[in-house]
């Protein structure tokens, strides 16, 4: 009797259908991983961050100084050439945190060919001379005017050309805030080994300035380390046992919490005449936490006068040391 013959795909086949279509699919992602890590590489060694944060919180962004022929191939004209002074026999050819993208013809000659030349920040060009003003490695940030962030941000290079005795040049681009000059461009070129670039550009303003919750920040954060390393203190040094007692001025602090829980109820009691709901929920919140008069009163004698530390002299006084005292003031 004859077999039947089974219908349907051969496994195989299936397979083979499955491998035709997956592999170009896995070789298609992992080209495109390599070519995004290759060029995250090459900007790496071609450019730097041009985004700058200062200690105080403020932020800067001068990213749309460099010029680039990335932005050149999509249609920027403006990108397509480097930075150019010239100052009486001098051409200088800069860029903002990259290096320039067209090495000088002067330069090429001179060395012997491009691939000779190698990359800067910046070149000075004359009658058959070529120096680097920088390497691109070398760049730091920094301000101006540290006690007016807004004033504008240097930015220096270092590692150029030989100078004198075993000076290599430098340069130092001088970025001022002018809200009205939008990019602007170098305005002039100053020195011989140590350059210095001056540059008006609405891009040196900060975009973020540091305002009152940057400051109250930053004073809380040294108002903590004090109270925490003068807690260690008192405990290593002084002995006096780890509690609260060893925390530096805890007799003021507490004084000072004391007052501000005692006006905060009186605020509370007051708006609570108006608004049942607050009246409710200032009632809940004194059976949990208790009033701010019973903390004042801790920090006072019963005669009114402030509590002093242990071995401090005593002083008389009016204090706060009831209800009726502080209706009183």
């Amino acid at each position: 009797m004859a077999g039947t013959r089974k219908s349907g795909i051969r496994p195989e086949l299936a397979i083979l259908c499955l491998l035709i279509i997956a592999v170009p699919l896995i070789g298609w992602q992992v080209y495109r991983k390599v070519t995004l890590q290759f060029t995250e590489i090459m900007t790496a060694l071609t450019s730097h961050p041009c985004t700058v944060q200062v200690l105080d919180g403020s932020e800067y962004d001068l990213t749309g100084l460099g010029r680039s022929k990335e932005a050149c191939n999509n249609g920027d004209s403006t990108q397509c050439l480097d930075y150019h002074v010239h100052r009486d026999d001098n051409d200088f050819y800069l860029n903002v945190c990259k290096n320039v993208m067209r090495k000088p013809a002067q330069c090429v000659d001179l060395f012997g060919g491009e691939r000779s030349v190698h990359s800067s920040i910046g070149y000075q060009t004359a009658d058959g001379v070529c120096y680097y003003m920088g390497q691109l490695r070398s760049g730091r940030w920094s301000l101006l005017d540290s006690r007016r962030p807004e004033a504008g941000l240097k930015l220096t290079y270092t590692g150029g050309s030989q100078c004198d005795g075993d000076t290599q040049r430098s340069t130092e681009y001088r970025f001022e805030c002018n809200p009205e000059a939008g990019k602007g461009e170098p305005v002039a070129v100053f020195g011989d080994c140590d350059f210095v670039v001056t540059w008006e550009t609405a891009l040196a303003c900060p975009v973020k300035q540091a305002g009152l919750f940057t400051f109250l920040f930053w004073a809380f954060v040294i108002l903590a380390a004090y109270l925490f390393g003068g807690f260690l203190y008192n405990v290593r040094f002084r002995h006096i046992e780890a509690d609260s007692d060893a925390i530096p001025h805890i007799h003021y602090l507490r004084w000072f919490f004391g007052l501000a829980s005692a006006i905060s109820q009186q605020m509370c009691e007051s708006l609570g005449d108006r608004i049942p709901f607050v009246s409710a929920a200032w009632g809940w919140l004194q059976d949990k936490a208790g009033g701010g008069y019973e903390a004042i009163a801790t920090t006072f004698g019963q005669d009114g006068s402030v509590a002093k530390p242990p071995g401090s002299k005593a002083s008389g006084g009016t204090g706060i040391l009831d209800r009726q005292g502080y209706d009183q003031l």
